[in-house]
């Protein structure tokens, strides 16, 4: 029974290995970063929203990009509010970063517009959906957490490329799968996804940061 409480509370907090720094490179190249963090109580443990960063080179302020929100910042790292606990799940720098900024630029604003015009917190479309479909339009090989819930809607029945763009997946409101030579497994059960990441190895469950195990790649 003794043992029983830390093993549980490991499995409901979550637990991440070699999470990435929130330290930004310097401005010597365009970088774009892709972040979550929890919404307020009680919802904290349960649900993440995504936000892409952009710092073209030279400037000092980012660019945000995200469903309910957006502008310039000059830290949207450790002071975005009222998003909490943020956790870097991609960071693309010099060449790519270009390539990836202009898309983003691009695409960001219509399905932003998209989704705050038809917003449903279930099953979706949502701002994880927002982050989900900005990743593949974008060819950013990157994963939202599992608690990012709304970030594998599909409509009423889809498939695609996963965000890492090595697996598939086909998903309804109801149920869906994912599989992929990073990704694993995962099995969505309305919104909540469970699974085996494989590279990184992690085990992923619907709360807290999302994984235990190793951070995203």
């Amino acid at each position: 029974m003794n043992r029983a409480i830390p093993i549980a509370a490991l499995l409901l907090g979550g637990c991440i290995v070699a999470k990435r720094s929130l330290a930004m490179p310097p401005n010597d190249q365009t970088t774009v970063a892709l972040l979550t963090g929890t919404l307020t109580h009680p919802m904290d443990d349960i649900a993440r929203h995504p936000w892409f960063a952009v710092r073209k080179k030279g400037e000092t302020e980012w660019h945000v990009y995200e469903v309910g929100g957006g502008g310039t910042e000059a830290d949207p790292f450790r002071k975005h509010h009222p998003y909490l606990t943020p956790i870097l799940h991609g960071l693309w720098r010099g060449a790519e970063a270009e390539r990836a900024a202009a898309c983003i630029e691009k695409h960001a604003p219509s399905v932003k517009n998209y989704i705050e015009g038809h917003y449903i917190f279930y099953p979706g479309p949502n701002s994880n959906t927002f982050g989900d479909v900005v990743l593949r339009k974008c060819k950013l090989s990157a994963s939202l957490p599992a608690t990012a819930i709304g970030k594998d809607w599909r409509g009423l029945v889809g498939a695609s490329i996963t965000s890492e763009r090595t697996g598939v997946q086909l998903e309804t409101p109801i149920v869906g799968l994912k599989v992929g030579l990073k990704e694993g497994i995962e099995v969505h059960v309305i919104g909540l996804s469970f699974g085996i990441d494989l590279w990184p190895p992690a085990i992923i469950l619907p709360f807290g940061p999302g994984r235990i195990g190793f951070a995203d790649r």
